[in-house]
């Protein structure tokens, strides 16, 4: 029963009342259609308040650690050694395949776990050898086993599109900027108590990426990006970001993380205080991030406050110099960066961008940074240069008091307890997570993104982020044949893959040209497929945003130029073309 009709039935249940004592003839029993209505409305009364329960429960397993895992925590980290302490703070990275050296490198260092590069991936011909990578995962994960407190755990960088460690047979993800290139009203309403609507691709899609991932063995995945790009003068980040609206942004952030957290990964939202609006790479050297501290608070600070006061697991701090915060001074190893992500409300970790980059390995020192960082407020330092020179640089620190040994516990303390969290959420002891069923009164009905695999909803993404930025909607592009130029040779093989499984010849007939950066071409059709922003200066009478390479992503595009309605939409201004552009 509706609210409304509970309503009337009590407001008509009462005026019998008064009219039956006005009468003098007592009480009148209720109808069994009242009492009927009555039980209505307080079963319905009682499931909404289950359904609310079960939601905040949800909510709260998926933000991060509970008071539980943090007490839990506090007593593991009181029975540490000062150098299993120091150890509990760093994740390394190793050379090769073999996860024997991780482990030994864990084992000899005490170290909270390490970090999966794409050269640590085994693969042949192109694709992974999962089941050895299972392996030796597995062997990293047993590394001093029996002797430690916390398990170390395994992360890697995935964020699909171009962040992509872990590829084929793994599904192939559009680039983040495709969840944002997606129409709000487009998305499949799923009922508001699981996922609001206007972000269930992005949750179903990081939901399934962790699922892959936790089962071959990882803990964490460095994703997704909260950074808002400025557009074309943001060279680092790109389609890496959901977009340029920082509302969408940071809604679209935190829906990502949470999917993670559903397929049971810990996730880090990145990189503050945002990569997206500076003009040069942290990998190469330090940017200058020129915005006031009020300006960033009023874009590009909007995602991370909304993870903040949401709560997520973790946060990674990039290395930024923001000269009306702290001048001269790497936001990894700047103490006024780090207040202003607790002042937002983060009690979880915060993880630093790695330490080997050449932000901080040109000027700072690598041992000495590792210790200021930690200094700074950091919880745990990714890729010092040496796991081995950051250890002993940590326990001389602190040794010396250079490193209060209560900021040292501090932070060993939130990463026990991330790790202890994580275990619970993969394992199904929480009321999230891959092992927990969704409780009866939130269960979604009917067919929806909840049913599909990876490779489903990695394919509905595709099809629904193509953007027709100019040209005629619903007309065909093509006639009988193409001639495709530009891109990769990869690009151009899946192009043609998907015309010819079209019906179209390969080699003569309309031009369409690939562009796969910032600089434009030409063409009778030019399509972006990553960022969209060089579609600005093409020259061409179709122009359209892909915002992927996957087969998936070509297969929409050929639907598109044979007369398909595209469905997305600009998540960043190209040129004349605004955010939120789409000629269809």
């Amino acid at each position: 029963m509706t609210g409304t009709a509970l309503v009337a039935a009590l407001f008509l249940s009462a005026c019998g009342d008064d009219q039956t004592q006005e009468a003098g003839t007592g009480e009148e029993e209720p109808s069994q259609e009242e009492l009927a209505e009555q039980e209505a409305a307080e079963e319905e009364a009682r499931q909404r308040e289950a359904a609310e329960q079960a939601l905040e429960e949800r909510a709260a397993a998926l933000s991060g650690p509970g008071e539980e895992h943090a007490e839990q925590a506090a007593e593991l980290v009181a029975e540490m050694s000062l150098p299993q302490l120091a150890g509990q703070v760093l994740m390394g990275e190793y050379s090769g395949v073999d996860g024997a050296e991780a482990a030994e490198l864990i084992e000899e260092h005490h170290l909270a776990g390490v970090i999966v590069m794409g050269h640590n991936v085994p693969a042949e011909a192109g694709e992974v050898d999962v089941e050895r990578l299972a392996a030796e995962l597995e062997r990293i994960r047993s590394a001093g086993e029996g002797e430690r407190a916390v398990a170390p755990m395994v992360s890697v960088d995935q964020e699909g599109g171009l962040v992509t460690r872990v590829g084929d047979p793994l599904t192939e993800w559009p680039t983040p900027m495709a969840y944002g290139a997606i129409p709000s009203d487009e998305a499949e309403e799923d009922p508001d108590t699981v996922v609001e609507a206007d972000a269930a691709e992005v949750h179903h899609g990081h939901r399934q990426m962790a699922a892959e991932l936790e089962g071959i063995g990882f803990h964490i995945s460095f994703a997704p990006n909260a950074d808002v790009t400025m557009g074309v003068e943001d060279p680092t980040i790109g389609s890496r970001s959901f977009g340029s609206d920082p509302e969408a942004v940071g809604h679209l952030a935190l829906s990502g993380i949470r999917g993670l957290a559903e397929g049971g990964l810990a996730g880090s939202v990145k990189h503050f205080p945002g990569h997206g609006s500076v003009s040069e790479d942290s990998h190469d050297t330090l940017p200058v991030q020129d915005q006031s501290v009020d300006e960033l608070r009023s874009r590009d600070w909007i995602p991370f406050a909304e993870a903040a006061e949401a709560g997520v697991p973790m946060v990674m701090m990039g290395h930024l110099d923001v000269p009306d915060l702290d001048p001269g001074v790497p936001s990894s190893l700047s103490s006024a960066a780090y207040d202003e992500i607790r002042q937002m409300g983060h009690e979880g970790v915060i993880v630093t961008d790695a330490m080997n980059m050449g932000a901080i390995a040109q000027g700072y020192g690598g041992d000495q940074a590792v210790v200021d960082a930690l200094a700074a407020g950091a919880d745990l330092l990714l890729m010092p240069a040496s796991a081995a020179g950051a250890h002993a640089a940590i326990v001389e620190a602190v040794g010396s008091e250079e490193v209060p040994e209560e900021r040292l516990v501090e932070a060993a303390e939130r990463v026990a307890a991330l790790a202890l969290w994580q275990q619970g959420l993969a394992a199904g002891a929480l009321a999230a997570g891959p092992g927990a069923e969704l409780a009866d009164e939130i269960a979604p009905e009917g067919e929806s993104l909840w049913d599909l695999d990876g490779p489903g909803v990695a394919e509905r993404v595709a099809a629904e982020a193509v953007t027709l930025v100019e040209g005629e909607c619903g007309v065909p592009a093509v006639e009988d044949a193409v001639q495709v130029v530009g891109g990769t040779e990869q690009d151009r093989a899946r192009f043609s893959r998907a015309a010819e499984g079209a019906g179209l010849e390969i080699g003569w007939g309309t031009v369409v040209t690939l562009l796969g950066g910032t600089t434009a071409g030409s063409g009778d059709v030019v399509v972006a497929v990553d960022r969209p922003e060089a579609l600005a200066d093409s020259a061409a009478a179709t122009k359209v945003g892909l915002f992927g390479r996957s087969e998936e992503s070509f297969d929409a595009l050929i639907e598109i130029l044979q007369g398909a309605e595209a469905p997305g939409q600009l998540p960043v201004q190209v040129g004349e073309f605004e955010l939120g552009h789409s000629a269809c």
